[in-house]
């Protein structure tokens, strides 16, 4: 039920939803590749410490470059946490070899 003022209005600050559970997903497969290449290349160099300045060139499409731009600012501290556990895990994992 929302609340409803003396007016009849419905005020927006408690008819909107708190928070989107999750992002519409992209439906294009292509889009959804070029955003998947962004956020890949975005966690690859955050593990490697060197995160340029600007999104770095995808393609000369900007449709492709947004769909990629997308991707890489989707990046929370918590994947690229993530990311460190399970590149720790697999070093653990596999014996270093001599």
């Amino acid at each position: 039920m929302a609340f409803v003022t003396h007016n009849n209005y419905r005020s927006g600050v408690n008819s909107m939803p708190i928070a989107n559970v999750q992002p519409k997903r992209i439906q294009s497969r292509v889009y959804r590749q070029c955003a998947k290449d962004g956020f890949n290349a975005r966690i690859k160099a955050e593990l490697a410490g060197v995160v340029p300045a600007t999104v770095p060139l995808y393609s000369h499409s900007l449709t492709r470059q947004s769909y990629f731009e997308q991707g890489w600012h989707a990046v929370t501290h918590l994947h690229i946490l993530k990311a460190r556990e399970q590149r720790k895990a697999q070093a653990m994992a596999v014996p270093n070899e001599q």
